[in-house]
């Protein structure tokens, strides 16, 4: 059974105050890579996001984090769902274009993750169970 590497969304579950040093990883990560793809035309330099709005979008977390400690949650919420469905799009998209290469998606700063390629087949389930309980025999159907 072949495995295809996928970008991890599990940054979505982090708290909001880990989330811009994670962005900003991948931002710079992926910085290096359209730089390198530059020379190859590769297409990480078309990413659903561009990387002007994930920086934008990174800092907006950051600076609502703070207005946060003066008590204003709204702002932290809304940008923290800015900031998930941004990222979220940009790991979707490089898992795509690494087609399953784990290499591709920890050089554009996010975590692989493992899944089946292939869906097993489930067992089939036996119509007719039969039990026997202090030696006398029951059929269920």
């Amino acid at each position: 059974m072949q495995k295809l590497y996928r970008a991890s969304l599990g940054f979505k579950s982090q708290k909001a105050a880990k989330k811009p040093a994670f962005g900003t990883n991948v931002i710079n990560s992926l910085s290096i890579l359209i730089t390198k793809e530059k020379i190859l035309n590769s297409s990480f330099s078309n990413l659903p996001v561009p990387l002007k709005e994930l920086q934008a979008i990174n800092e907006n977390l950051s600076a609502a984090l703070v207005t946060a400690l003066a008590g204003n949650q709204l702002d932290l919420k809304v940008a923290v769902i800015q900031w998930d469905a941004a990222f979220t799009l940009t790991a979707n998209y490089v898992s795509h274009l690494a087609n399953g290469d784990e290499n591709i998606i920890n050089n554009a700063g996010f975590t692989s993750t493992k899944n089946e390629t292939v869906a097993t087949a489930k067992a089939l389930a036996d119509t007719k169970f039969k039990a026997a309980v202090n030696g006398y025999a029951y059929s269920v159907s």
